[in-house]
Parts: structure tokens; C-alpha cells; sequence
């Protein structure tokens, strides 16, 4: 990619903040319109890839001028989306940072930015951050991947107000160095729905990098908007898929065994919505199993084949191998 000179201001590293908007609505335009409103830091540039919306929020968008908005004419993903504007931000702006933002991100903090990039700043080998996430009541979600969520229950009284080098954090507002995505490259296009964020998090560990939780900074992230936005069967599809390529290249034997078998279940019976507790009430039987079963064998045979192998087709148009 060619080389540009680093715009700076007041000596703050350049941050480009990409978000993929899907059908997002009103849910994109506060996250935007909070972003904008709080967002103090001196040098930032937001980046909105839109992955082939047809509910009228591009038009929205479109009447931001602080916005950098490209429109495609199909959903390809997430990851493949993210990786376009991650291309565009380095080809246009040469960043220090590339910040990943969900769209059903809504910023409480006007030091939110300043925080993630000063902790990444105090160690060259410090490459990625993530924030502490809550749920808009208030409870604590998304944190770093050794705690065990306890998303039912447990309120944010400051508990997790520390900063800690851990093994991975959620992708939802990801702070990403430019020295790391300079190294690895970018997402892995394989995956349409997730988890590209921990899987991200494993590549630049295993390159030699530091994953930073800064639980200081914070934002309230509605959780799995997208998911509950489409059609069950069509998340189904690409999650199971994501889910066995992801334990297929990283766990276990065991751990690969029991996603599979999970997988195959989830067939027949998923929770209405993930976030809350297991139950009966919670509980959701597809009537489409015939079709999700075909779904569920497409994916296994899939995941099996790709899983060796980083495709960035997007970002380069290279196929790499792990």
C-alpha cells in the first residue's frame, strides 16, 4: 500500500474509526451521533462501510459531513466489510491506529479514545485494547476473554475499573496499532459473523504482541444487534460456520468434538435471545431444522477445508497460510 505522510495534531497518533452498517436505522445514527458529540480526541477519522442497507440509513449517513461513506450493493460481511474501510483508512489517511466499532456502539465518554490510545502508546509490543462494554441498564458485558461473563446479573460498580494485559478482548470497539496490521494483515474474510475479533486477538498474541483491556475507557455496546436484526436461519448459517473455524484452527480436541456437537444441536434448538439465561421461555425450535441441518454439513465440510488458511482477499487480495 503507498506510503502517505501521517497527518498529526497536537502530536495525538491518527486513529480511523471503521464501522459496517447493515439496516442499522436509528441504532447507527446514535452510535454516530455520539461518537461525534463526545468524542474529544484531536485526530480521529470515522470510515462507514455500508454492507448493501435497504432501510434508508445510507441516505442518513449521508447527510454527516464528518463521515467517510462508501455504499456496497451486497451484505459480504463483517470482516470482508471492515477490511475494506481498514484499506481505505491506510491508502487514504496512513493511520497510527485503525479502531473497530460495532454499529450498536453509543459512546459515554468524551475520554473514551484518549484512554485506549495512551495505554497502547506506553509499549511498542502493546498492539491491541479493548474497552470495558456495558449493556445500557447498566450491567456489565463484554470485558476480556479469561473472565467468565456473568451477563445475567452483574452490575458495573466499578469492579473492573483496572487495566490488565490479557489473552483477548471483544472486537466491538478494538483498538488495532498499525505495527500489528502491518505484520498479520487484516481480519480473516472467512469469517461473515464472528468471532474474527478473539481469533484476530490469538494471531497478533502468537506474533508476538499484547492484548490490553482498559477498563477505565468505557461504552455501552447493545450486544448482537445484527443478530437479532436478521433472519435466524441466515445467522445460522454463518455462525455455525464461523464457530467450527474458529475451534477447528485454536482448540482442542475435545473443545473441537463438543463445538461440533453444539453446532449440530443448535439445528434444532437456539435461545431467543443469547444475552439472557438459559430457560424454557428463552428457548426457540426451528421449524426450518431440515433446511438447518443441510446448513450445519456445508458449514462442518467447510470449516474443515478453510481453517488452515488467513484469507484477506478484501485487504490485499492475498491468500494466506497460518
Amino acid at each position: 500500500m503507498t506510503e502517505k505522510k501521517k497527518s498529526i495534531t497536537n502530536k495525538k497518533p491518527l486513529v480511523c474509526i471503521i464501522i459496517v452498517n447493515w439496516n442499522g436505522g436509528q441504532t447507527t445514527m446514535n452510535c454516530l451521533e455520539s461518537l461525534i458529540k463526545l468524542t474529544k480526541y484531536p485526530n480521529y477519522k470515522i470510515i462507514v462501510i455500508d454492507n448493501g442497507s435497504s432501510d434508508g440509513t445510507l441516505e442518513k449517513i449521508s447527510s454527516i459531513k464528518q463521515i467517510d461513506l462508501f455504499k456496497l450493493n451486497e451484505n459480504i460481511g463483517y470482516a470482508p466489510g471492515m477490511n475494506l474501510g481498514w484499506k481505505y483508512s491506510i491508502e487514504k489517511y496512513n493511520p497510527d491506529y485503525i479502531c473497530n466499532m460495532n454499529n450498536d456502539i453509543v459512546t459515554i465518554q468524551d475520554f473514551w479514545l484518549d484512554l485506549m490510545v495512551e495505554e497502547l502508546e506506553k509499549d511498542p509490543l502493546r498492539g491491541l485494547c479493548g474497552n470495558k462494554l456495558l449493556f445500557p441498564d447498566g450491567r456489565v458485558q463484554l470485558l476480556f476473554i479469561e473472565r467468565k461473563p456473568k451477563w445475567y446479573e452483574e452490575k458495573d460498580n466499578g469492579q473492573f475499573d483496572f487495566v490488565k494485559e490479557v489473552k483477548a478482548v471483544g472486537g466491538a470497539n478494538m483498538l488495532i496499532k498499525r505495527s500489528v496490521i502491518d505484520k498479520i494483515g487484516a481480519l480473516d474474510e472467512h469469517f461473515f459473523y464472528g468471532p474474527d475479533d478473539i481469533d484476530y486477538c490469538i494471531r497478533s498474541t502468537k506474533a508476538g504482541f499484547k492484548i490490553v483491556y482498559q477498563g477505565l475507557s468505557k461504552s455501552e455496546h447493545l450486544a448482537s444487534f445484527s443478530y437479532l436484526s436478521a433472519k435466524k436461519d441466515f445467522i445460522y448459517l454463518h455462525q455455525s460456520y464461523g464457530q467450527m473455524f474458529f475451534t477447528f484452527r485454536h482448540g482442542k480436541l475435545v473443545e473441537k468434538i463438543l463445538m461440533v456437537i453444539r453446532q449440530f444441536f443448535r439445528a434444532f434448538v437456539t435461545r431467543k435471545h443469547p444475552f439472557d439465561k438459559q430457560s424454557y421461555s428463552n428457548t426457540f425450535f426451528h421449524k426450518s431444522f431440515i433446511k438447518r441441518i443441510n446448513y450445519f454439513f456445508g458449514s462442518f465440510f467447510k470449516a474443515l477445508k478453510d481453517y488452515k488458511f488467513v484469507k484477506m482477499e478484501r485487504f490485499n487480495g492475498k491468500l494466506v497460510k497460518i
